[in-house]
Order: C-alpha cells, then structure tokens, then sequence
C-alpha cells in the first residue's frame, strides 16, 4: 500500500473536513479490529495516524498480509466499485487515527469536489500501479526450493 494519498497531509484532512454529513474520525488502539473479512463494506478510510494491517484469510483458514496501510493511505475503497462485502480484515497497528467515510458521502464528494476527485483518482492509480508492480515481482520470483529437494 505504498504511495500516499498526497505529500500535504493538512491539505488531505482539510478536503476530507469538507465532507460534512457520513464522516467521522476515530482512535484505534494497538491489535484493534478496524473491520472484518466478510462485514457489510459501506466505508472508505483514511490513515491520519499510524497504521493499520489488511489481511485475508483462505477458505482454509490461512491467513495473508495483503499490506499495510500508513498515514495518508485509504484503504478499504473496493466499496466504491461496489464489492459488497469486505474482501479482508483490518486491524490497528499500534495507535491510529482514522477517519472513515461513507460510500456515499465519498462518491458525494469525489462528484462534487473537482479537486478532491482528482487527488484521489491520482491516489487511486499510483495505487493500482503499485500493486501491479508488487504483484508482478511476486510472480515472476522464483520461490525457493524446499530444502529436502536440494540435497
């Protein structure tokens, strides 16, 4: 999750500040559940503080860090293209400060806020190409070989 909504973090809150009605901001505490794989996704959130860890788990109960969300990040925004459910769980890395937004009170504001609207799909793409890029390395990374097939 690496690149950051914009470098101003005080620009970032003051735009997220205009949405008036559908936000809310909240402390979490170190191992806190933020949301759970599986929940109702209705929200977008963003890291003002901190970070937060987002992982899935397999039908075979094996769990996968998907990344780590840091001050200036949004993560949970697959709500926005309308995936229902939440796809992973998100926990506090230590104390954060999150601010979270409505489906509708984001899509509000990306609408009606030209600025907004193009700071966020400019996060949104330096996003996707960063996950790209991390999932492109992951692939073509020989993995290494068990140790009782070397010997």
């Amino acid at each position: 999750m690496e690149p950051t909504f914009w470098a101003d973090q005080i620009d970032a809150h003051r735009l997220l500040v205009q949405i008036s009605t559908g936000r809310s901001t909240a402390d979490y505490k170190d191992n806190q559940k933020i949301y759970s794989q599986g929940e109702d996704a209705n929200f977008v959130f963003f890291v003002q503080d901190g970070s937060v860890s987002i992982t899935a788990t397999s039908a075979q109960g094996v769990e996968s860090s998907l990344g780590i969300a840091r001050a200036g990040q949004f993560f949970g925004e697959a709500c926005l293209y309308d995936v229902p459910v939440r796809v992973a769980s998100a926990r506090a890395l230590g104390h954060c400060r999150i601010t979270s937004v409505t489906k509708g009170a984001m899509l509000g504001a990306i609408y009606g806020q030209p600025r907004f609207a193009r700071m966020f799909i400019d996060y949104l793409s330096a996003h996707n190409s960063w996950v790209r890029s991390a999932m492109l390395d992951h692939l073509l990374t020989p993995a290494e070989a068990p140790s009782s097939l070397t010997g």
